[in-house]
């Protein structure tokens, strides 16, 4: 063919064909290290949010004792009336039983006279 008008697209020059795959190497090794940032920044936003809320739990503010209020039961108290006379204004008595039954471990769900009863603080 030696008179062919034919004229390949690509360089047949061997320098810039290594050009070439340097760029494409450099071009790879950019989005792996992207692509690892993104992992990186990703494992520390969780770390961050997790440790805040391990330090939300343990930093928040325990009941003190002077808050806890005990009641020695009398002849003739029920729970409801015990939950009924103590609990916060807008709540549930049944919520408010159920607290008191927790707190001090009831399994009966039924009170004795001169038993001790701590109260819960909501």
């Amino acid at each position: 063919m030696k008179y062919s008008t034919y004229q390949s697209i690509f360089s047949m020059n061997l320098e810039d064909l290594q050009v070439t795959r340097k760029e494409g190497k450099l071009r790879l090794l950019q989005i792996y290290t992207n692509t690892l940032l993104l992992k990186l920044l990703v494992l520390v936003i969780v770390v961050w949010v997790a440790g805040a809320g391990v330090l939300t739990v343990f930093a928040a503010p325990s009941v003190s004792k002077e808050e806890v209020i005990k009641l020695t039961v009398q002849p003739g108290d029920t729970l409801w009336e015990i939950a009924v006379n103590h609990k916060p204004e807008r709540m549930d008595t049944r919520v408010y039983i159920e607290g008191i039954v927790r707190i001090n471990g009831l399994e009966g769900g039924g009170v004795q006279a001169g038993q001790v009863l701590k109260l819960p603080h909501f």
